[in-house]
């Protein structure tokens, strides 16, 4: 019997240590596994508390009066200008969570509300449309729209001067030789318009130009490709501008077309400074903040799209958004070294474990 019991303890004393054995190679194992090597190039929010100016500015020229948000750090200066056109049916006070982190790292943003604006226009008493597909098919024609949203732009480009005297908040805090206009979707085709990119509108000359030269660098986000807005592959010949296109696994169009039609402006564009970031889990309204909010997928009516969105981590998608956006302002508005690199490095790509694909040329 004693040595039944000898023998049973030696086991169960083996036993054991093969557990503990095993439980610390696990535990060592897991503290190897490998890491992201990249770094996020600005990640948090920068070091200027932000102001908030709700402003209106009239066009002699159109009788119109254009509602802007101004966005400024309370301290320091001159800073770059960044103006930033929102997507079809938006408003000047959306896109607040990219706005304001830009804001806060040193930029002045001007978010001009354009008459597409379902608000603007409910403010008006006028009919709105009522999903997506109706609001893209009321303006995918609608060339004396695009045209108004790219003289809204250049409005506010006209107006830096007298804002700035006029505002006490924005004395000698715009650096007007620093200019970048950026947008989303509709917005994104705004900032095209304003870059240089050739339209051929039906029943017009073809090849028409609308282009401001005062911004120095150029953010898409969502862009159309050809094929829509009177964009050819010849369109893009004349975007010479540093350019950043955004666009993601699930950024397809309302008219069809799959997500890979928004890498036209890249694809189509010449070198040198351009950039295609690439978003896996990226859906159209994830490059506007609203996906990462964990308010955007709860009750029990949320929209089908923030239900997909929950497959993947919007918010980690979101900072990407961030982290490329903030490089790409600093490297041409701010003619940064560091974030000339970064744009150069795969980084960005590395600290995403490759959700993140980054083009360039």
């Amino acid at each position: 019997m004693n040595i039944k019991r000898k023998t049973g303890a030696l086991v169960s004393l083996i036993l054991i240590l093969v557990c503990v054995g095993g439980a610390v190679l696990y535990r060592k194992a897991r503290a190897q596994k490998p890491k992201a090597s990249g770094e996020a190039y600005k990640l948090a929010g920068g070091s200027f508390s932000v102001e908030t100016i709700d402003q209106v500015i009239h066009d002699s020229r159109r009788n119109k009066d254009l509602p802007i948000r101004i966005l400024v750090p309370k301290s320091g200066g001159p800073f770059p200008l960044i103006v930033f056109s929102h997507g079809a049916g938006g408003s000047g006070k959306n896109y607040f969570p990219l706005t304001e982190f830009w804001a806060t790292h040193g930029y002045v943003v001007i978010q001009p509300t354009h008459n597409d604006s379902i608000a603007l226009r409910r403010e008006r008493g006028e009919q709105a449309p009522s999903s997506a597909r109706e609001l893209v098919e009321e303006y995918r024609f609608n060339y004396d729209d695009w045209i108004n949203r790219v003289d809204d732009i250049k409005l506010v480009l006209d107006s830096v001067g007298d804002l700035s005297k006029g505002l006490p908040q924005l004395k000698n805090k715009i650096d007007s030789k620093r200019i970048g206009v950026g947008g989303h979707s509709y917005g994104a085709f705004t900032t095209q318009m304003i870059g240089g990119v050739t339209l051929d509108i039906p029943n017009q000359p073809k090849g028409q130009s609308f282009a401001d030269n005062r911004p120095r660098a150029l953010l898409l986000l969502s862009p159309q490709g050809k094929s829509q807005n009177g964009l050819t592959e010849s369109s893009w010949k004349s975007l010479t501008r540093p350019t950043m296109s955004m666009t993601g696994s699930n950024d397809a169009g309302v008219m069809g077309q799959l997500a890979s039609w928004r890498e036209d402006p890249y694809t189509y564009s010449p070198p040198p400074d351009k950039y295609l970031v690439w978003l896996d889990g990226a859906f159209h309204m994830s490059f506007t903040g609203a996906l990462a909010q964990p308010s955007a997928a709860q009750g029990p009516r949320r929209p089908l799209i923030s239900r997909l969105a929950q497959r993947t981590d919007q918010k980690a998608v979101f900072d990407y958004v961030k982290i490329a956006s903030i490089a790409f302002w600093d490297a041409y508005l701010k003619d940064d070294t560091k974030a000339r690199a970064y744009l150069k490095s795969n980084s960005l790509v590395d600290y995403s474990n490759k959700a993140v694909k980054l083009s360039r040329k």
